[in-house]
Order: C-alpha cells, then structure tokens, then sequence
C-alpha cells in the first residue's frame, strides 16, 4: 500500500483500552453508575449485545462526542430477554417504535435497545455480534460494535435534525486501512450510492489520505455510478428516497 502522507489523529495506547477508567472523564458518575447497572444485568443474563453510539465511535477512534444516552444494539429475538433483565434490575421499559427501537429508563438517564433501521431498511443480525471486539464500559466487559456496520448505519442518517457524516469520515480516517471494505460492500448492496457519497467526500475533506479506502472501492463504485447515468431517468419518475 502507497505510504500516506500526513498526520493521523492519536489513536488510543493499548493502556488506555485496557484502562477500566478511561471513560470516566466523560461519563458523569450518575449516569456512568446507571449504565453499569444495565450493562451488567444483560451480561448476568448473558443476553448477546454489542455497544454502539458515540461510546463505539471513541473506541474506533478516539474522538470523543457527549451523548445523552447509551446505544445497544441487539439481535431481534434477543430484546425481549433484554427488556426483561432490565425490568428486574430495576429500569422502567417501554416499546417506543415497534420496528426497531425500546427504551429503558432510570430516572433521567435511558438506554436505547436497537434492534433494526428507523427506515426500516433492515434489522440488527448476526455480524455486528460476530465482528464485534471486546470493550469495556463504567468498569464493564461489553462488546464493541464492528466498525464496518457502524458506518453502514450511519449512511442512513440523514435528516433534517441530524447527520452522521462527521462519523463515518473520522472511521475512514481512524481505521480505513484496515477495514473490511469487501464486506462493507456487500452490506451497503443496493444502497451503494450512499457509500459512494461519503467516499467522495472523504476524498474531498482529506485528501492525504485516500489510500485509507481500498482502490477498487473506488473503482467499482465509480463504475457502477457511470452504468447507472448511462440508464438514463428511471421509469419510476415519481419516487423519491428523500
């Protein structure tokens, strides 16, 4: 691979990961305390999970972002078992969009259960558990979602009151070179033209570090945008994904 010019933002030291602090500075106790009853009532129950959201982003790399709330992401079959262990420790539950999303409550303080898109382009499946990496959280073992459903994740945000593109080019920059790009791919499928948006746009923003996104990314995405102008309009003149 060409050398890459520039300065990398500082990824964390392998202390630093293993720290069972590191995350204090920007957790506030009372909160921190409420995210470590419900992660450890879920480990108790050995309810497969992975942690998402601004924590996960920090972990890949290193750049913080205040949040309101904690993210888990769980498989479909697994939120039921979820709210149950989180009931018993004590959080009010509730089911706040019966597609995709639950929430556990304690005081001021939440836990969101995601289990599916809100666009409901697809549910929470087996590889964001597989692909996961160990983490830990308020003292915490937890797993950390893969960084490669995280960006496809966050292709999908985009709305009028939030945008997760400042995200997914700090993953590209952070980890780029060594994600799994093939299988990123294959998750984005038809939805490809997203990818390719925030790859131009990485390009555009740093461009010292193209070589972070494998040439044939590029290539075969660039094709498939030419094959696509060359259709022409599409039958379906009327529809919008706006």
């Amino acid at each position: 691979m060409p050398q890459v010019k520039g300065r990398r933002p500082r990824r964390l030291t392998p202390e630093e990961r293993k720290s069972l602090t590191h995350g204090d500075f920007w957790i506030p106790e009372e909160e921190r305390a409420v995210y470590k009853r419900a992660l450890e009532a879920l480990n108790a129950a050995q309810v497969p999970y992975v942690v998402a959201g601004a924590y996960a982003i920090y972990e890949h790399t290193g750049i913080y972002r205040k949040t309101k709330d904690l993210d888990l992401f769980f498989e479909p079959h697994a939120v039921v078992d979820a709210a149950r262990a989180l009931r018993d420790a004590g959080f009010v539950m509730r089911l706040e969009d019966s597609h995709w999303l639950a929430k556990a409550t304690a005081g001021e303080y939440f836990v969101d259960l995601i289990y599916g898109m809100g666009n409901g382009v697809a549910l929470i499946d087996p590889d964001w558990i597989r692909h996961s990496r160990p983490g830990v959280l308020a003292a915490t073992p937890v797993r950390i979602a893969p960084a490669e459903e995280l960006l496809w994740h966050r292709l999908f945000i985009s709305e009028r009151h939030r945008h997760d593109m400042a995200d997914i080019l700090h993953l590209i920059l952070c980890v780029g070179d060594v994600l799994d790009w093939e299988r990123l791919v294959q998750r984005t499928g038809e939805h490809w033209p997203l990818l390719l948006a925030q790859l131009l746009a990485f390009s555009y923003v740093y461009p010292g570090y193209r070589a972070n996104v494998a040439a044939w990314v590029y290539e075969q995405l660039l094709e498939r945008a030419r094959a696509d102008t060359a259709r022409g309009d599409s039958e379906e003149a009327d529809f919008t994904r706006g």
